[in-house]
């Protein structure tokens, strides 16, 4: 297992497939990726290849993000290939093509799917969105029926702070979890920021009305609150947050096979590429080793922040 020089393991992918998107989120950030532009996409059989070298590395899992991942037609293959070489896999998606892929990716054998869903009112999804609100609604009850494990991501602003408990007694009723997530300025002008943002402790003090219990993920620092109608809502703040850093086991992937070492950083990318398309095993451990020893903590204790916007 790979250890930085933080005493942080490295247990976790996150892989960015493609940068295309159908939606056209407000917040978009693009997993970091704002100033980049990727070659050529890699294909399932090298992500299959990534696997097997990570999981040599003790690297447990992948969560496949975008862009927006469904848009591949061949996400599938792609979770398959991930799969057969010994890694659990998730997805995070906006959900509007869940419907058509639900039933292939149960098949394939993903572990669990993040549903993007900020609003349940129609015009204030689209606004935030740009999407389909009743698409979503239909791919959630579509993965359920086939067994798939979801759960919602909620990303709080000035314009849906006043629907959580909403989403939350949704959740109830399908049976499935809430991230409530604060919204970070990465890819926004200070403007924008501005308006839409809206702290998550101004929420937790409804989530702590209806608490039973309170426990901190190892990952990253993150408070789960355990509420009386069975949903467990995890708080993620990810901007300013040294506990979430110094908590932080994963590293990411660009869809052209670039290593990013953080979500805040493209000024030292390592370029797996050409191990990755040549199935140079000890070459793309060695660029796993590099990328490791160049992680560290975006946000330390008593250190000041300006505004990021990519």
């Amino acid at each position: 297992m790979l250890v930085d020089r933080f005493g942080r393991p490295l247990t976790s992918l996150r892989i960015s497939v493609t940068e295309k998107c159908n939606y056209r989120c407000v917040f978009c950030h693009r997993e970091g990726l704002i100033d980049y532009k990727a070659e050529q996409e890699l294909s399932p059989e090298d992500w299959g290849f990534v696997a097997k070298v990570s999981k040599y590395l003790e690297i447990s899992d992948a969560k496949l993000t975008g862009g927006e991942p469904l848009v591949r037609r061949d996400i599938v293959e792609i979770v398959r290939e991930i799969r057969s070489n010994g890694l659990s896999v998730s997805i995070t998606t906006n959900g509007s093509l869940l419907e058509k892929y639900a039933k292939g990716l149960a098949e394939a054998g993903v572990d669990h799917i993040n549903v993007s869903l900020h609003s349940l009112r129609e015009e204030v999804f689209r606004r935030i969105t740009g999407g389909d609100l009743g698409r979503v609604l239909k791919g959630i009850d579509a993965a359920l029926s086939y067994g798939i494990r979801l759960k919602i991501d909620f990303v709080v602003l000035s314009w849906n702070k006043d629907e959580l408990m909403d989403i939350i007694e949704f959740a109830s009723r399908k049976g499935i979890d809430v991230n409530l997530i604060e919204l970070i300025p990465l890819g926004l002008d200070n403007g924008l920021y501005k308006e839409l943002h809206v702290g998550v402790e101004r929420l937790e003090a409804l989530l702590k009305s209806r608490v039973l219990k309170v426990e901190i993920r190892e990952f990253q620092s993150r408070p789960i609150y355990y509420l009386d109608n069975g949903v467990r809502v995890q708080v993620v703040k990810g901007f300013c947050n040294p506990e979430l850093c110094a908590k932080c086991s994963r590293i990411r992937f660009t869809p052209d096979g670039k290593i990013k070492t953080c979500l805040f950083r493209n000024d030292n990318l390592v370029d797996a590429r050409p191990y990755i398309l040549n199935r140079d095993f000890n070459g793309l451990v060695e660029a796993f080793k590099k990328a490791n020893s160049l992680r560290e903590p975006y946000f330390k204790p008593g250190r000041g922040y300006p505004h990021v916007n990519g």
